[in-house]
């Protein structure tokens, strides 16, 4: 994987390159972002443990122009709780339901984000996990108590998010390596070429991704390309995956009963000795 990399990093920029000697002077810059992926679809089997993709293209720029790149995974519903210690033993105390929060959302850029632009520009451009701003629900428990680990239900309208409590949620992302800002991950060549190397994490959640890779220019998004990856489990895994998720009840009972047999042999391989 590591050699296919880095021929991948030698070929590419050339590639383009020589795409562009062929079309003749007119063509010599595009006038739009050019990129492409070096694979827009990753399995997730059972020896997964993440893997790198290689995101290159070209661009018409001038010196101090910079490139930022966004991976958004899909939205999903993320389960905030927030534990408080009570008569010497951890008990949440608050769940909060984040609504179509992105479940992954890595940003690389050329620089630091605050160098390419301020925050009403990253706004602007949509750039960010929270630059629409998030809201939550109020959750419950399964026996409606707001407490314990039964599965949290959605109840009450939705709020929306104060700074402290995003910052918060973003934290958390942050640490399960869901949410990251890579600054200076993005190389450019001449002012028209760039390439960069996109680090997947084991915990990726499955699903379509959207690759967005915006072209700033004194703190302003000129252009923008977009285009898409897929995320899916295969193999075995894949198998188990969709089991569980469309037979719940009968994957249940077959974890009993699995779990009831192994510590029956177990036992009865002790009584052996």
């Amino acid at each position: 994987m590591t050699g296919w990399l880095a021929m991948q990093r030698t070929l590419a920029p050339a590639l383009i390159g020589l795409a562009m000697l062929v079309a003749g002077p007119v063509m010599a810059a595009p006038k739009q972002i050019v990129a492409d992926l070096s694979n827009s679809r990753v399995d997730i089997t059972s020896s997964y443990h993440g893997t790198e993709l290689l995101l290159f293209g070209a661009y018409e720029g001038m010196p101090g122009d910079d490139i930022i790149l966004v991976v958004q995974g899909p939205a999903t519903d993320i389960i905030q709780r927030r534990k408080a210690k009570r008569a010497g033993i951890w008990v949440n105390v608050e769940t909060k339901i984040w609504q179509q929060a992105p479940s992954f959302y890595h940003v690389f850029a050329t620089d630091d984000l605050s160098s390419i632009t301020d925050e009403q520009g990253l706004g602007n451009a949509s750039v960010g996990p929270l630059s629409r701003g998030l809201s939550f629900t109020s959750g419950t428990d399964d026996s409606g108590n707001g407490h314990g680990g039964g599965t949290p239900l959605s109840s009450g309208a939705a709020i929306a998010g104060n700074p402290e409590q995003q910052d918060n949620l973003r934290r958390n992302m942050q640490a399960n390596g869901l949410w990251q800002v890579l600054p200076s991950s993005i190389f450019t060549q001449q002012d028209m070429l760039f390439r960069a190397s996109l680090s997947l994490p084991s915990n990726i959640p499955p699903g379509e991704y959207s690759v967005r890779v915006l072209h700033f220019r004194d703190g302003v998004a000129l252009s923008e390309r977009a285009t898409d990856m897929n995320v899916r489990k295969a193999g075995l895994s894949a198998l188990i995956y969709r089991f569980a998720h469309d037979y719940s009840a009968l994957y249940g009972i077959f974890a009993i009963i699995f779990a009831v047999a192994s510590g029956w042999l177990a036992a009865a391989a002790f009584r052996r000795k």
